[in-house]
């Protein structure tokens, strides 16, 4: 009895050391397993952060590369100087847009005229087809196309023994009406909102907003354009049916001319290499933007004489933050933000 007890006891001490030892054993492996999976996670860390050093260096190449890809572009966030980056859609797009405006006026011959010549008519008309810009339901154009005051003004030459006569006449309003042209045809009566005879340029209001006819470019920043950048005017000359697009520089920052023997200056307008012709007058002259076109002026006319036209390259425009902000000032109409607006809900 006292010998089975005793190899009990031996049995259960041997199972104790044998558990013990195993037990041991166990801890070292867990411990070389705890080991290796730091290593796996310390191998596995210095990877990543080897892979993000090099991807953060071939960022920083890219980044350069392009930056200096972009510079030899010219993209830079200023107007362009030349025609790299101009995108054939946006310029389609501004070579179809045509919006024309019709100005009808009936007149009245003083009596003096029908007394010196007998021939005169008594009643006369006048008027025409001129371009325009419009921004939502307004209307921008230049203001001598449209004027009443001036188509009613009118110099008569009476041939004398001893040479000719010049007298300056004006003529009775009896009938003026400015409509804009519509697509369809039609056309849609316009009121006059605002008009400066010195800046040349006349702003009027439609009933409802004629979303075909809105120009589809954002309006531009004039304090930003340089002698030498790139622009594109599209008119259509007196001389022929058809618009014609032209391309070329601003040439001076300014407009200057003779003016009764003394050279004026005029700082609200910038000159343009295009050759320009009668008919012009109220066309959108664009800059370019990295590309982007934006609309930066409205042609006026040219320096020199009267029987230049066609053949001339010193054609002037009225700068157009100078027309945005006297109508903001003067009426509280922001037409640049009204434009933003339009564009970004289209």
């Amino acid at each position: 009895m006292k010998r089975k007890i005793g190899l009990s006891l031996l049995f259960i001490l041997v199972n104790l050391v044998l558990g013990a030892i195993s037990f041991n054993e166990y801890l070292k492996i867990k411990d070389r397993i705890s080991n290796v999976e730091l290593d796996q996670k310390a191998l596995v860390g210095s990877t990543q952060r080897m892979y993000d050093i090099e991807f953060k260096n071939w960022e920083t190449a890219h980044e350069k590369t392009v930056s200096k890809l972009l510079k030899i572009l010219g993209v830079d966030g200023a107007y362009d100087f030349n025609n790299t980056l101009v995108d054939k859609n946006s310029l389609n797009k501004f070579f179809n847009y045509r919006t024309y405006v019709k100005t009808d006026l009936l007149l009245e011959n003083p009596e003096g005229i029908k007394r010196i010549n007998p021939h005169a008519p008594s009643k006369v008309k006048k008027g025409g087809e001129s371009p325009a810009i419009v921004i939502g339901k307004y209307v921008l154009m230049a203001s001598h196309v449209n004027d009443a005051e001036n188509f009613s003004k009118e110099i008569i030459r009476i041939p004398l023994q001893g040479g000719v006569l010049e007298a300056h006449i004006e003529l009775k309003v009896l009938e003026y009406k400015v409509v804009v042209l519509l697509p369809n045809g039609k056309d849609l009566a316009l009121k006059e909102v605002y008009r400066n005879r010195e800046k040349d340029f006349s702003l009027f209001e439609m009933p409802v907003p004629q979303k075909d006819l809105n120009f589809p470019f954002k309006i531009g920043d004039t304090s930003q354009i340089k002698v030498g950048h790139f622009v594109y005017l599209n008119g259509r000359p007196s001389q022929t049916l058809y618009e014609i697009a032209r391309s070329g520089f601003i040439t001076a920052l300014l407009s200057a001319g003779q003016k009764d023997g003394t050279l004026k200056e005029d700082s609200n307008e910038f000159s343009i290499s295009q050759s320009t012709d009668n008919g012009d007058s109220g066309s959108p002259v664009i800059g370019f933007r990295d590309g982007k076109p934006e609309l930066i002026g409205i042609y006026l006319g040219w320096v020199g004489d009267s029987y230049d036209n066609g053949k001339n390259t010193r054609s002037r425009a009225i700068k157009i933050n100078v027309v945005i902000d006297e109508v903001k000032k003067n009426l509280g109409i922001d037409l640049r933000e009204l434009q933003r607006k339009i564009l970004f809900s289209t």
